[in-house]
Parts: C-alpha cells; structure tokens; sequence
C-alpha cells in the first residue's frame, strides 16, 4: 500500500491530510457523475439536443476529462504533499490540465455570447449561430485557442515544474503566467459579465413592459396569468445567469490572482492556495448544477432518469415542466417592444 513520505513540502497534519484528500475525491466523483448525467439525458433526449445545449454538451465533456485526467494525479499529489511521479508526466499533466482549464473558461465565454445573442439581439441569432453544425464548429475553435494558448509549453519554449503550494503542475514562466492568465481571465471575465449584464438589462425591460401592458389593459393578473407566468421565467432566467457570473468569479479569480502573485514577491498564506486550487476544480462540480439541474428544460429529464427506468422512449415532453419556459439556457426570452 502507498505511504506518503515521511518529510512533507508543506507541513500538514494528517487530520488536515484526510480533510484535504476525502474533499478532493468528493470533488472529483461529484463533477465526474455529475457531467456524465447532463452529458447522458442531452444524448438521450432530442428535445435537448439545440445549439445552447451543444455548448453546455461540450462544457460537461471539458469537465468530465479534467475529473478523470487530471485530478487523480492532483489527489495522490494532496495525500502525499509532493509530486510523487515523474518530471516528464508532470509537463504532460501539465499541458493537459491547462489544456482543459482554458478550454472550460472559453466555452463558459461563448455560452455567454450565445445567450446574448439570443436574448438581446435576437434577429442576429439565425446569422451568428445557424445550426447545431456551426454550434460544434464554434466548440472545435475553442479547443483550437485553447491548445495553441498552451504551444509554448508543448513545444518546451515554457517549462512545466509542479508548484508545491498550489499542489499542481503548472508553468514556471512569470511572463507568461501574468501575460496569458492576467490578460485571458479579465477577458473572459468582462465578456461574460457585459453579456450578462445586458441580458439583465433586457430581461428586465421585459418584464417592465408586460406588466405596464398588463395594467394598461386594466388586467388583475393571477398566478397562472401569462404576465405572471413570464415574469417568474424571467426571474428564474436572471436567477441562472447571476449564478454563472458568480461561480465564475468565485472559482476561477482566486487561483488566478494566488498564480499571479505568488510570482511576484508579494505571497499569501498555504491555505489560501489550498482553497483557491480547490475551487478552481469545483468549476467542474458546479457546471453541471447550474446549466443542468438549475435549467427548467432538464429538470423533468433527469427527475425520470434518477427514477431509473422513467426515460427509456428518449423524448419527454419538456413543455410540461409548468414554468413557461422557452427554448435556451433557462428559456428562451422574449423581449417586448
């Protein structure tokens, strides 16, 4: 049996040891069954089977393959507080995992831009997003960016060593760290906030709108009312789009700001290492709950899939989710003139 070495490169306790390990495997077998889950009912079911869904399909599979690829060798480098395998794996490892990390932020990216589009401009739509066709297209692209973000360490021009406070294997290169990290995530991240923030603004005006026209009309709106009916899918819309922006901030910023200044002179506490790694691989575990279980769409599919058996004729009847939702990310959203 294994035993980690007696001289650790960051002092732990073995009570700390089995924190860190027992919450990395939750981590990795939560994101791993998760994503299988969203990946199986999208497959199964043809309904589901649209351009947003084509980016959400391609999110699930990124995560899937960090949480099998990758995060062992992260867990056995937790239990052990070192490297245990050899260099030449690490920048294998490496390149993968940065691989993945990238490719997993921009997909977060485009469906940002895809529910901009189809919310905010949505006589574009058609012209910009096409077919589920196109939809891969956009999805080869982004591993395409994604791998030649990572050509300067495949090629050996970027070393690869594994950094024993963030417990990874990641680049040495201080330039390219604060280049690459610094300029991509704030990129990322304000593209996904602006999209976000103008489908706010829309969905709102919206809702604005329905109600006006509602009072106008001299209309007492129940619950099952088509304005109170389109006003909580709007709610439940804004409800999923603040979560991503959120989650993303909270799993991706820390990591990247601990690798930014843990190459300048500036340094932070261990723990803060340890949990910013930890929530970087979290994005893979919370992916599938706020694009799949917090979706409208999915929730009547996975409910017959845990019931075992319940989906076996491949299509449900996703109008009968009784939330008015449309066609998208949480729905499609019609914006009132």
């Amino acid at each position: 049996m294994f035993q980690p070495p007696s001289q650790y490169s960051v002092a732990r306790s073995r009570t700390e040891i089995g924190v860190e390990v027992s919450l990395a495997i939750l981590v990795c077998l939560s994101a791993m069954l998760g994503n299988l889950l969203v990946v199986y009912v999208i497959n199964r079911d043809s309904r589901l089977q649209n351009v947003t869904n084509t980016f959400i399909h391609s999110l699930a599979l990124t995560d899937i393959a960090m949480a099998t690829i990758y995060m062992p060798f992260w867990i056995a480098s937790l239990f052990a507080g070192t490297w245990i395998f050899s260099q030449k794996w690490c920048e294998v490892t490496g390149s993968i995992m940065s691989i993945l990390a990238h490719t997993s932020i921009l997909t977060l990216g485009l469906i940002a831009f895809n529910r901009y589009i189809k919310v905010v401009k949505p006589t574009l739509y058609r012209k910009v997003f096409p077919s589920k066709k196109a939809a891969k297209l956009y999805c080869a692209f982004v591993w395409l960016v994604s791998i030649l973000l990572t050509i300067p360490f495949l090629g050996g021009w970027v070393g690869i060593s594994y950094r024993t406070k963030l417990g990874i294997c990641t680049v040495e290169s201080k330039t390219y760290i604060k280049g690459v990290v610094g300029v991509f995530m704030n990129g990322v991240m304000i593209l996904i906030f602006y999209c976000y923030f103008k489908i706010y603004k829309a969905v709102k005006g919206s809702t604005a709108n329905i109600n006006t026209h509602a009072k106008g009309n001299g209309v007492v709106t129940s619950n099952d009312h088509p304005a109170n009916r389109s006003n909580n899918t709007n709610v439940k819309v804004l409800k999923t789009y603040f979560a991503v922006a959120c989650f993303f901030v909270i799993t991706w910023c820390p990591v990247s700001i601990v690798a930014v200044t843990g190459t300048s002179r500036f340094d932070v506490d261990q723990k803060i290492y340890t949990a910013s790694v930890f929530l970087m691989f979290s994005s893979s575990l919370v992916n599938p709950f706020i694009f799949g279980f917090m979706n409208p769409q999915f929730k009547l599919v996975f409910k017959k899939v845990l019931k075992c058996g319940g989906h076996r004729n491949g299509n449900i009847d996703l109008n009968q989710t009784g939330n008015g939702v449309r066609d998208g990310l949480a729905g499609e959203v019609k914006i009132a003139a």
